[in-house]
């Protein structure tokens, strides 16, 4: 008699559907997870760049006004004509001395062999102030002529009192003065008076001006 063997066991059955659902909903909660995590980074940039929004519009009023500042207190800079005078001044006096500096370098001065002495004197009296631009010393040093620059005509009569007191103009002092404004620049627009004098003393009358009176 044939005998029937049942080889099905339900526990051996895998349960696919059970694990499926499990994994659905493990799923759907990663899912939850994230959303809610990229919902709150949203908040997070929106709340920051509100931040950063009220941040700025509170300092865009506050850098007009030192913008506003430093404009009034540029115009007030260019308005101040002594800043500018004192400049101009300044940049004079530097360029008189290289021209002293220059005129000595390339012998300008012509021989100045036996004039040692008027040549120290001069170097003894320098005034501030005033420079020289030009130095002429002949026959011995009976005859010496200076032209020069100050930055006030008052400088001129005391830097003269003081060259005529050195033992090396003794005998033959400065005896002609001559001071004048030089002209505006004319390459300047508008024109601009300079801001010195330019003087030329001599130990003896001027020949052309000796000349004219006697005409």
């Amino acid at each position: 008699m044939p005998q029937q063997i049942n080889l099905y066991n339900p526990a051996f059955e895998t349960q696919r559907a059970l694990l499926s659902f499990k994994g659905a909903v493990a799923g759907w909660m990663l899912i939850a997870a994230l959303v809610v995590l990229f919902a709150g980074y949203q908040m997070f940039s929106l709340r920051s760049l509100e931040q950063q929004e009220r941040e700025l519009a509170r300092q865009v009023p506050v850098a007009q006004a030192e913008a506003q500042r430093l404009g009034g207190a540029m115009a007030v800079r260019r308005r101040d004509s002594r800043i500018t005078e004192e400049v101009t001044l300044l940049e004079v006096e530097v360029k008189g001395r290289q021209e002293v500096m220059s005129m000595l370098r390339s012998g300008g001065l012509g021989d100045t062999r036996g004039f040692s002495d008027h040549l120290k004197a001069f170097a003894r009296q320098s005034f501030e102030g005033v420079w020289l631009t030009g130095l002429s010393i002949a026959t011995g040093g009976r005859d010496v002529s200076i032209e020069g620059r100050a930055l006030q005509a008052a400088y001129v009569p005391s830097y003269l009192k003081r060259l005529n007191g050195e033992t090396a103009m003794q005998g033959h002092p400065f005896s002609e003065l001559l001071i004048q404004e030089p002209p505006p620049d004319p390459g300047v627009k508008p024109a601009v008076r300079p801001g010195y004098v330019e003087f030329k003393l001599t130990t003896k009358p001027d020949a052309a001006a000796v000349k004219s009176g006697s005409q």
